[in-house]
């Protein structure tokens, strides 16, 4: 196969190429482009749409010249250095051809070869002038013959231009390459993506081919959230308050919930709360208060208290456990360390303390002696100056117990005192390595051996450069990823080897580390750097107040406590009379109110800190929708409305649209919890079809956008319902192989249409039937036997779909003088609408030639997809209007419509009450 294209596209060398390699470069990058995975899945598709159909297209001289007119400057870049190549390779085969090579051309060149070797062994003198004497006369003997001499000349020649070869070959590689990536990329690859179309025929974005679908197997994922209108206008909601109650609202599925987890940064605090329908206000703001005080002891960097085991047993263990840990971790690190540094220094600690053992020794006796006089001195009244100082040093310190400025200054002079004296310790050892002659000698020889000098100065480099503590990501080789930051500490690690091994190696370097006074260096310096730290160090500061207080609500929210107090009084054993008294006390649960007070005490608290540190405080409110009624949503809004108005406080609750449109009409004769409760409202609305497209491209990269319009319209813009659809098209290609669009829209729509009118005939077994009323079910039941069978007969489906949703024949549910309950009406009149929808969407999208009818239709303003979508959001508004909506749609695509012959009778109006709502 690889010689046969090979054949196929060295035909054009001399018509398009120059050179063979130019077209072994091109029969490279088709085949390179052919195993793409977004070419290679769609090969083979259609007939005749295969690799070898490419293949024959991509070595067409029209198609070559095409791929390669974007990439001319490269070419002519490779071009010139492959034909400086070639030159130089053809010197070289001449060369190589009109060499002669005999005895007479052949023995010199051996016994100059034997002279090299033999001198380099080191072979005695005599023997090595004999070679070089017997190789001189054979190579004058050669130049005298003229057919050697020009062998030799030859040789030469090919000798010196053998580095020049392979550096142009180096060059010309190089520029193939660069040639090689600008053709992939900016000729072949869109050339055999248009050739493919070509061979796929008309509609080739019918087919079904997305990169991959790992976006649709998850709900909801940060990589996968998009920007949004509502998103954006909520974020400036918040920016231009400083605190309030912002309410984001919009139908189920439109992505409240995903807008309420990612307005949140990093760097504020935030607790998400959730609204069941079960919590009553007292039990949701005792979850909440938790919450709360739980995420900002975490925040702190604190330990959240468990009350699952309360024994005092279990708590001194709890207590005491962590430090212990901590004191392990410490002590298994500190131990060996200063086992080691002991034993390293031991030496230099013996011989100070020979030298001044002693000396020290008698000062330390001889001021305590002292001490101890002066001591004695003032208590026998023999000093009384000491006394009178040492009693008004007393009261200065007594004075100092409200005045922290002793203390202060004691503590800046401690810290001074120890960082000079640690400097000083540091400084010192430094300082004797320019004044040490012995050192001053090797420091002469190491410089003086320049590969001493160059191995040092590499290692020390390396080790500086190899810093692994800001290295993220990873090394592509080859087919491994290896991590940056494990082959910077190797790096570190084979450093400090070949520091140990140099200091073998080279006698300066390991005099200079070996010197006599190193210990005592490194041991002063060890010290001066402990000292220093020793006066950095200060007491871990106490728990925080703040910490502390969220730490007792959580003891009283979540545990109850009692204390028993008991007091015995009596008399000796002999007369047994006394008394004993008992009292306990248990703590209350907070009431509502009191809990209200404290919520708002400590979250102004936390807000406060918060905002001095220039960060946001979002308590966040969500699945208030959940909460059955509209009313009981309102009146659990009006329960917890108290814990709102803190300030510096962003609070975020997730309502029903219902609750939005109340917030809307305030103002208005109209009034409720909403009025008094919420400060601004977000309104989330299913997303466009330009918003829906991004959605799908970034779960599903590759997807065509006829299915993003397809799932655009099945979903009516929720995003929700966006990615069931999507997995749904996704399962639909799996389960019956089929890639286009009109087969998997066909099986995707009446599939959806089964398990709507499912749903419907579940709503329907629920009303009251009678006799003269039973052909309506079995009209329906047969409808639906129809849809679940899967016929074959395309057109038979079609037609019973039709005549349901347009209501003729044996679907004509509203005439024939049947007498239906209102409620069976509307029913069968929104299952009708739906399927009038299905049967648009199967029109539409189940024929073949979906783009070129969309380019059609788009001329007209009603054949835009977006309407798609709004007549399925339609559907939850009104079954009329959305079949007034289909009509037109159906008009642009110029599908048959039926002109309604008049009003069809629907279910009777239902009297309203005063609010404008219906009765009951």
């Amino acid at each position: 196969m690889v010689g046969n294209t090979r054949s196929v596209y060295e035909r054009l060398v001399g018509v398009v190429w120059e050179d063979r390699t130019e077209a072994e470069i091109y029969r490279k990058v088709v085949e390179l482009c052919l195993e793409e995975p977004d070419i290679s899945r769609r090969l083979g598709k259609r007939p005749g749409a295969n690799a070898e159909a490419i293949r024959s297209a991509m070595a067409a001289e029209s198609n070559a010249t095409r791929a390669t007119e974007p990439s001319e400057e490269t070419l002519e870049q490779f071009r010139r250095r492959l034909s400086a190549l070639r030159r130089v390779e053809a010197g070289q085969e001449y060369r190589a051809q009109e060499m002669d090579w005999n005895w007479r051309s052949g023995f010199p060149i051996a016994l100059l070869f034997l002279s090299f070797l033999m001198w380099s062994q080191n072979r005695p003198d005599v023997a090595v002038y004999t070679a070089a004497t017997v190789t001189a006369l054979s190579i004058l003997l050669m130049l005298t013959n003229p057919p050697s001499r020009r062998t030799l000349m030859l040789a030469g020649g090919f000798v010196c231009h053998t580095p020049l070869q392979t550096f142009l070959a180096l060059r010309a590689r190089l520029a193939g390459n660069a040639w090689e990536a600008d053709l992939r990329a900016n000729g072949v690859q869109p050339l055999v993506k248009r050739v493919l179309d070509a061979l796929l025929g008309d509609d080739p974005d019918e087919l079904l081919f997305p990169d991959n679908y790992d976006g649709f197997r998850t709900t909801s994922s940060r990589q996968y959230v998009v920007d949004s209108a509502g998103a954006a206008q909520l974020a400036r909601k918040m920016e231009q308050m400083d605190g309030g109650t912002i309410a984001v609202c919009g139908p189920r599925g439109s992505g409240k919930t995903t807008l309420l987890e990612h307005c949140v940064t990093e760097n504020d605090f935030s607790v998400f709360a959730a609204a069941p329908a079960t919590f009553t206000p007292h039990d949701f703001l005792l979850s909440l208060f938790s919450a709360l005080c739980e995420r900002y002891i975490e925040s702190e960097g604190y330990r959240v208290p468990d009350f699952t085991r309360i024994t005092a047993t279990q708590r001194a263990v709890r207590r005491t456990v962590p430090g212990l840990k901590r004191l392990a971790t410490w002590l298994s690190y500190a131990l060996p360390a200063l086992l080691l540094i002991g034993l390293g220094t031991f030496a230099a600690v013996r011989s100070l303390e020979q030298q001044h053992g002693k000396s020290l020794t008698s000062q330390t006796h001889r001021l305590s002696g002292d001490a101890a006089d002066l001591v004695g001195a003032v208590w026998d009244g023999e000093n009384v100056g000491a006394g009178v100082a040492i009693a008004l040093l007393g009261v200065l310190i007594w004075r100092s117990r409200k005045n922290r400025n002793l203390l202060r200054t004691l503590r800046y002079g401690w810290d001074l005192g120890a960082f000079l004296l640690g400097t000083t310790l540091v400084v010192l050892p430094v300082v004797s390595l320019f004044r040490d002659p012995g050192l001053a000698r090797n420091w002469g020889r190491f410089l003086g051996d320049d590969v001493a000098t160059f191995s040092v100065v590499g290692c020390f480099f390396l080790y500086w450069v190899a810093d692994p503590g800001d290295s993220r990501g990873e090394w592509s080789v080859g087919p491994w990823e290896v991590p940056k930051k494990a082959v910077l500490r190797l790096v570190r690690i084979l450093c400090l080897a070949g520091g140990v091994l140099l200091c073998r190696h080279f006698p300066a370097v390991r005099a200079m580390v070996t010197d006599e006074d190193n210990q005592l260096r490194i041991l002063s310096a060890l010290t001066g750097i402990a000292l220093y730290k020793f006066g950095e160090w200060k007491p871990r500061p106490g728990e925080p107040q703040l910490v502390r207080q969220c730490r007792n609500q959580l003891y009283r929210l979540q545990t109850v406590q009692s204390t028993t107090s008991t007091l015995n009084l009596g008399t000796s054993q002999l007369v047994s009379v006394g008394s004993s008294h008992a009292t306990a006390v248990t703590s209350v649960p907070p009431n509502f109110p009191e809990l209200v007070a404290d919520f708002r005490d400590v979250l102004a608290s936390i807000a406060l800190s918060r905002s001095l540190q220039d960060k946001r405080t979002i308590i966040a409110i969500d699945e208030l929708d959940r909460l059955g009624s509209d009313a009981q949503a309102l009146a659990f809004l009006s329960e917890i409305k108290a814990i709102f108005g803190v300030a510096h406080v962003h609070y975020l609750v997730s309502v029903a649209e219902d609750v939005g449109a109340a917030f809307v009409r305030r103002g208005l004769p109209y009034r409720d919890a909403t009025d008094s409760s919420l400060d601004d409202v977000v309104h989330v609305q299913p997303g466009t079809l330009g918003q829906s497209m991004r959605i799908l491209q970034k779960r599903a990269p590759g997807i065509s956008p006829p299915y993003m319009k397809l799932v655009h319209a099945l979903s009516g813009g929720v995003p929700r319902d966006l990615v069931r659809y999507g997995r749904r098209v996704m399962e639909t290609e799996k389960n019956t192989g089929a890639v286009e669009l009109s087969e998997i829209s066909r099986k995707l729509i009446l599939d959806e249409l089964y398990e709507t009118l499912s749903g419907f005939r579940v709503l329907l077994s629920r009303q009251e039937w009678t006799a003269e009323a039973s052909p309506v079910l079995e009209s329906f039941r047969r409808l639906m036997a129809h849809l679940r069978s899967g016929s074959t007969d395309a057109s038979a489906i079609h037609r019973d779909l039709a005549d349901f949703a347009e209501g003729r024949r044996q679907f004509d549910f509203f005439g024939g003088g049947l007498q239906l309950e209102a409620a069976t009406s509307r029913l069968l009149l929104e299952a009708s609408s739906y399927a009038y929808f299905s049967l648009t969407l199967l029109d539409i999208f189940g024929t073949e030639g979906f783009s070129r009818r969309s380019a059609r239709a788009g001329s007209h303003p009603d054949g835009d997809p977006q309407l798609l979508a709004e007549a399925r959001q339609e559907l939850a508004v009104s079954p009329y209007t959305a079949r007034s909506l289909l009509r037109s749609v159906r008009r642009a695509w110029s599908l048959p419509v039926q002109e309604p012959a008049g009003r069809r009778p629907g279910p009777p109006r239902r009297p309203r009450n005063g609010s404008g709502r219906p009765a009951p």
